[in-house]
C-alpha cells in the first residue's frame, strides 16, 4: 500500500472542452483537457510534485466506445532512498518525466467488453512500458465475470525488471437491493494471494448493511514444493444509516 501524504498543501485547477460532433453520425463527442496538480511542503516550503496532464484526443463514439489519447510532465522530489524492486534502488533527489498513454474502452451494455490501456515514458532515472486489459463477460443481466492482466517492463541503469499481475472479479446484482462482488488478485512481487468479497444489502435507499470477507496467502517459490500460507483473514460488519430532515 502506500503511506498518506503529510503536511503538504496542493493547488489543481482543470479544464476541458466537449464539442459534440454533430455533423458525424457514428461520433458522440470530442473530448480535449488540460490539468495541474502543485503539492508544496508547508513546513519546508518545498515544491514536492507538479504534474501537467493533458487530454490531447478523445473520442467519444455513438456505440459507447470510447478512445483516449494523453499526455503528462510529472516532477517528483525525492526525499529519501528506496528499493524499487529487488535490490535496485532510486536514488533521492529531483525527477522529471514525460509519459504518453492510449486508453480504449467498448460500450459495458455488450455481453463481452473490455477495457485497454498503454503507457510508456519515463520512470525515475529509466524508462517504463507497462499495458492492462480487462475482459468482461455479462452471460445474464445481473451477473458479470471479468479478468484483469497488467504488466510493467522497467529499464533503469541501476537494473531492468518486469512486473506482473492477474485478477479475477465477478459480480452478481440478485436483486436492486442485494449485490454480491468478490475477486482474486495475484501478483509476482510480492507474492502475495488476495481474496476479497463483500455483500451489500439495502434496506432502503441511504441505508445500507456490509459484509466484506477478505483472505490473504503468500505464495513463496523458493520453497521445495511451492507453498502457500495464509498471512491474514477476517470479516467485517458495517451499517450505514443516513438521516433526512
Amino acid at each position: 500500500g502506500f503511506v498518506t501524504r503529510n503536511d503538504f498543501k496542493r493547488l489543481e485547477p482543470r479544464v476541458a472542452w466537449n464539442p459534440r460532433a454533430e455533423r458525424i453520425d457514428w461520433l458522440r463527442r470530442f473530448q480535449f483537457s488540460a490539468q495541474y496538480r502543485y503539492l508544496e511542503g508547508i513546513t519546508s516550503r518545498q515544491k514536492e510534485e507538479e504534474v501537467w496532464e493533458f487530454g490531447l484526443l478523445g473520442l467519444s463514439f455513438e456505440s459507447g466506445d470510447d478512445f483516449d489519447l494523453d499526455v503528462s510532465r510529472t516532477y517528483e522530489l525525492l526525499h529519501e532512498r528506496f528499493e524499487v524492486y529487488d535490490s535496485i534502488y532510486i536514488e533521492a533527489g529531483q525527477y522529471t518525466n514525460w509519459e504518453t498513454g492510449i486508453r480504449i474502452f467498448t460500450a459495458s451494455r455488450r455481453p463481452i467488453s473490455f477495457r485497454t490501456r498503454a503507457n510508456w515514458g519515463g520512470f525515475w532515472n529509466g524508462d517504463k512500458k507497462s499495458a492492462n486489459i480487462s475482459v468482461t463477460f455479462r452471460p445474464l443481466t445481473g451477473l458479470s465475470f471479468s479478468t484483469t492482466f497488467e504488466r510493467n517492463d522497467v529499464n533503469l541503469p541501476q537494473g531492468d525488471f518486469a512486473t506482473n499481475l492477474g485478477k479475477l472479479e465477478a459480480g452478481w446484482d440478485a436483486t436492486p437491493l442485494i449485490a454480491l462482488t468478490g475477486n482474486v488478485q495475484y501478483d509476482d512481487v510480492s507474492g502475495v494471494i488476495g481474496l476479497f468479497s463483500k455483500l451489500r444489502w439495502t434496506l432502503r435507499p441511504g441505508n445500507d448493511i456490509f459484509l466484506v470477507f477478505t483472505h490473504n496467502w503468500l505464495r513463496d517459490p523458493l520453497a521445495e514444493q511451492d507453498e502457500i500460507t495464509t498471512l491474514s483473514r477476517g470479516a467485517t460488519i458495517k451499517a450505514n444509516y443516513t438521516i433526512r430532515f
